[in-house]
């Protein structure tokens, strides 16, 4: 029986089908002429990477790899299967329908997506699929080169053009000329730098994220007022005066007394006298 996750996978990609191209032949059949660039977009549940392969008139019944279709898919063997990673449980993916060493034939081509490396004869209970109508004569792939990428922290977006690529460490193939790479990662400063591409180059790179500088707020601290401070003239010592004893002080009015008393009998007697 079909998981809901997957009967999602297998209706977001059919729809998606549909809102590509407004002339469309039979339901999930869309009309291109060979050498159009096709638009594939899709959405994926419980899984980081779409694999993609596509069988046709004159390629290998068990499919080809999108990007290069002179090559078979192993069932088992990611690398022969076009890689696309999911983010937000979508997905993306430009196919360039030129020739690759040989002539495209007109006629109904299947894209496969499937969320493990197998090819048609292996094919799972679930899978995505759309049928691509091609008309004419094939023409020449454009001249490309390889690029290499791969940065420190790993996991950052990759940008070419504005066009999402991957997320690194990634490899992929560009058109021949002068491009616009972009590498962005949360916390760290997005890197734009030119990308000149080379017929048959190989072009790698190696990058460390520099993190983007943190925001520190300052507290302000209201100044402390000046206090003016008076200079104070110095107080005096006092000297405590001696304390004396009671009975001194007594006798000290006695004796003055004693004293003041003979003086002033001395003073009458001589009144007295004269």
């Amino acid at each position: 029986m079909l998981s809901a996750s997957h009967i999602r996978i297998l209706t977001a990609l059919v729809l998606t089908g549909f809102a590509l191209l407004c002339g469309v032949v039979t339901a999930g059949t869309l009309m291109y002429a060979i050498g159009d660039k096709v638009d594939l977009s899709g959405t994926a549940f419980d899984t980081n990477t779409m694999y993609l392969f596509v069988t046709g008139p004159g390629l290998d019944f068990n499919g080809v790899n999108p990007s290069q279709m002179s090559s078979a898919v192993v069932s088992g063997d990611p690398s022969t299967f076009v890689q696309v990673d999911v983010e937000n449980n979508r997905w993306s993916y430009i196919w360039n329908t030129a020739h690759q060493g040989f002539s495209l034939q007109g006629g109904t081509y299947t894209i496969y997506a499937v969320s493990q490396p197998v090819g048609k004869n292996a094919l799972p209970a679930v899978y995505g699929s759309i049928e691509i109508s091609l008309s004419q004569g094939g023409v020449s792939l454009p001249a490309s080169g390889t690029i290499s990428i791969t940065t420190l922290p790993p996991g950052a977006s990759v940008y070419v053009d504005s066009q999402f690529v991957g997320s690194t460490p990634k490899t992929f193939t560009a058109a021949v000329g002068n491009h616009t790479l972009r590498i962005e990662s949360p916390g760290y400063q997005t890197l734009v730098e030119a990308l000149p591409v080379l017929n048959g180059g190989l072009i790698s790179i190696e990058r460390t994220l520099v993190p983007v500088p943190a925001i520190t707020t300052a507290t302000m601290v209201s100044p402390t007022p000046h206090i003016a401070v008076t200079s104070l003239s110095p107080v005096p010592a006092v000297t405590a005066t001696p304390a004396i004893p009671l009975s001194a002080v007594i006798g000290i009015l006695a004796t003055s007394g004693a004293v003041l008393v003979r003086h002033q009998r001395k003073n009458n007697g001589g009144l007295t006298g004269g």
